[in-house]
């Protein structure tokens, strides 16, 4: 190839795509391993109550869409103490959940389970019998929340103790990490073609969609990610977990970052604006990273 035309094209391709950086380009973070919790039954979600620094921790206990009645909620503190293992018990696949005020929200296969998390009960339960796998959770600050359904394609909404359909794209065939951003409903994408291991002939990509114009937009860097799962947001960057390859990703602007490569199954993260934690679903265990930004 001739060299200018070789220069060219590789300039056009690094201006057209999201970049992975190694390089310290922006005020990025660093993460050292706090504690871990083995022991685990497929640890899938970890959510942070701040009002009294808890952790709830969704373990599937089974195959992912079982129901077997076999799965739980784990109750845990920010420091790695195990209070209850079984705090909430007798659900079926647990997976991604959010807290609104004093209520846990968690989707469980075809059903969304409302605990209050001072009785320690599920006092509700919203069913979505056409929902193939209810996967993660998210509120918006008017308190609706927003289940994605992995294998079926589609968004819920719950507002005003009614559960139903609110967003469906063809760019979204497996719709799995939610997060409330900004005024966006962030969506990661596990990917296009799925085979039986769930592995995708295309890598997922992250989305966001304006909930006033319905407008689905991918994010820049985080297009062609991986088999997205969690995501979260701590200070000024965005962070994606791929649960098929264990990586983890930092995004900021159009950059991202190869934070930790750790094991296959890096499910839904949850964080605080000084720790992040990650489940690994596989290896029955969840691990706590304690979050410095370095210039």
């Amino acid at each position: 190839m001739h060299t200018l035309l070789k220069s060219t094209l590789i300039t056009s391709l690094l201006m057209s795509s999201p970049l992975l950086l190694s390089g310290p380009l922006w005020a990025h973070d660093t993460l050292t391993q706090r504690w871990s919790i083995d022991n685990l039954n497929q640890p899938e979600s970890v959510v942070t109550d701040a009002s009294n620094n808890y952790l709830y921790v969704s373990n599937i206990n089974g195959a992912p869409t079982e129901l077997n009645e076999q799965g739980y909620i784990s109750k845990i503190t920010s420091e790695g103490q195990v209070l209850d293992q079984h705090w909430i018990t007798g659900l079926n696949a647990p997976k991604g959940m959010a807290i609104i005020g004093k209520h846990l929200f968690v989707a469980d296969m075809q059903t969304v389970h409302m605990i209050d998390i001072d009785q320690g009960k599920v006092i509700k339960q919203f069913l979505a019998p056409n929902a193939k796998m209810l996967n993660d959770v998210t509120a918006s600050p008017n308190g609706d929340v927003y289940i994605s359904d992995f294998l079926g394609g589609e968004i819920y909404q719950l507002s005003n103790n009614q559960l139903s359909v609110w967003f469906r794209d063809e760019q979204l065939p497996y719709p799995n990490g939610l997060l409330w951003h900004n005024d966006q409903l962030l969506i990661g994408n596990w990917g296009k073609a799925i085979n039986p291991d769930f592995t995708t002939q295309t890598p997922g990509s992250l989305y966001q969609l304006n909930p006033t114009t319905m407008r689905l937009s991918a994010v820049s860097s985080g297009v062609e990610l991986g088999n997205i799962d969690g995501i979260v947001s701590i200070n000024n960057s965005l962070y994606v977990s791929d649960w098929i390859s264990g990586e983890l990703f930092e995004l900021n602007d159009k950059e991202r970052r190869l934070s930790l490569s750790l094991s296959k199954g890096l499910a839904d993260i949850g964080a605080t604006a000084t720790s992040l934690y990650t489940p690994l679903m596989m290896d029955n265990k969840v691990i706590a990273w304690e979050i410095k930004t370095h210039l």
